[in-house]
């Protein structure tokens, strides 16, 4: 007998409308975001051990992949709306745990409410990858862009929630409020329909082909130097321009909502670009002007050289994913949620953990270390994009 892997597909019944789901990204992207802005509500832009504020991103980490982990074993018993409830609940939970998590409370709580932050969003990650399949499939691209942009939109309510949150009086309200949102969040998800799917087998060699090819490789490697340059400039914006510029806390956690509102628009605008323009062409653009931001931040001295940096950075940044996944959806015989749920995961795995790194290069050799990194880490990206490209032209896919 052949040996299988179950992939799933739809079964028959009304399908749920693609945003439906891909709403729950709102949710993760605002957990994720969370480190960046409260470096400064936590007092790291005064005091500069970077190393320590460091391991807040080690945390989060360590939880994302938890709760992935747990999210993959409980969907074998509950239907995929629950795990998102069970998600949202969790993310909760945190928010309210980060409510008095004021610089007064020690690095063993923080980090434990940055551990239950990250396994929320690990949870909500798992259980939409599972319900995409058949909206995947029709439209590879727009799905990456549609989830993007939820995940940006998520990210620019955490950096502005976390400027206002600079008081230490109206912190705790704020962050009940967003509490309040989540747990609201996860009852209507527990009241969305979504697809169930049957399984259907497929031969474990062309799954094993899939995973192996070097284009798969390449794209896996894309995503992480991509996710890696765009999370160091998220995860210490703020302190790299207080300490650059002299500004206010709260202006600098606004200019890091401006970065995150900079590739959520660019998500937009690439996907009104995607019917009519070369995709290869659009992508080569993308890194390119990610690339130029990074040393328009690196060596601008002025607010108005730092923000076009950051427009710069953000638009560059936005279309990258997403057109790339279309270019390498063609590699695979199938949508395997699970694949595509570890991809995505060690993506993020990689962003999360370079601001970890970076921390510690910074409290070593200073702040200018950030941009740097990230810079560097453009000139992978934009070499990656040409192998996958030059991948394509010799395979004649």
């Amino acid at each position: 007998m052949t040996e299988s892997v179950t992939v799933s597909l739809p079964a028959s019944g009304q399908p749920v409308r693609p945003w439906r789901i891909l709403r729950g990204l709102a949710v993760s992207g605002f957990l994720l975001a969370l480190p960046g802005g409260l470096l400064p509500v936590w007092g790291y832009h005064i005091r500069s051990t970077y190393g320590l504020a460091a391991n807040y991103f080690a945390v989060l980490c360590v939880g994302m992949a938890g709760g992935a982990a747990l999210g993959i074993r409980l969907r074998k018993h509950y239907p995929v709306h629950r795990l998102l409830s069970i998600g949202c609940f969790g993310a909760a939970l945190a928010l309210l745990l980060l409510a008095v998590a004021a610089p007064s409370a020690s690095f063993w709580y923080q980090a434990l409410a940055l551990l239950i932050t990250g396994a929320a969003a690990g949870m909500i990650n798992t259980a939409i990858f599972e319900c995409l399949a058949p909206a995947w499939e029709a439209n590879p691209a727009g799905i990456a862009l549609s989830g993007g942009i939820f995940f940006g939109l998520g990210s620019v309510a955490s950096a502005w929630l976390m400027s206002k949150c600079l008081d230490s009086m109206t912190a705790p309200r704020l962050f009940a409020m967003a509490a309040l949102a989540a747990g609201g969040a996860g009852v209507l998800f527990g009241r969305v329909p979504l697809e169930r799917y049957n399984p259907r087998l497929l031969p474990v060699g062309d799954a094993v082909k899939d995973l192996r090819s070097v284009l798969a490789i390449l794209f896996a490697l894309l995503l992480f130097f991509q996710f890696a340059s765009e999370w160091s400039i998220a995860g210490w914006l703020p302190v790299f321009l207080i300490d650059r510029l002299g500004l206010s806390p709260e202006t600098g956690v606004l200019l890091l909502a401006l970065y995150w509102l900079a590739l959520t628009v660019g998500r937009v605008i690439a996907a009104r670009l995607l019917p009519w323009a070369r995709h290869g062409r659009m992508l080569g653009v993308s890194a390119f002007g990610a690339l130029f931001g990074c040393v328009c931040l690196m060596w601008s001295g002025t607010i108005a050289g730092i923000v076009v940096g950051i427009l710069l950075t953000g638009a560059g940044f936005s279309a990258i994913y997403p057109l790339a996944a279309e270019k390498i959806s063609t590699r695979f015989s199938y949508y395997h949620p699970g694949y595509f749920n570890g991809i995505f995961t060690f993506a993020l795995t990689g962003g999360i953990l370079a601001p970890f790194v970076l921390g510690h290069m910074a409290e070593a050799w200073g702040l200018q270390v950030i941009p740097l990194a990230s810079m560097l880490g453009s000139c992978a990206v934009f070499a990656l994009v040409l192998l996958i490209w030059l991948g394509r032209k010799v395979s004649g896919t």
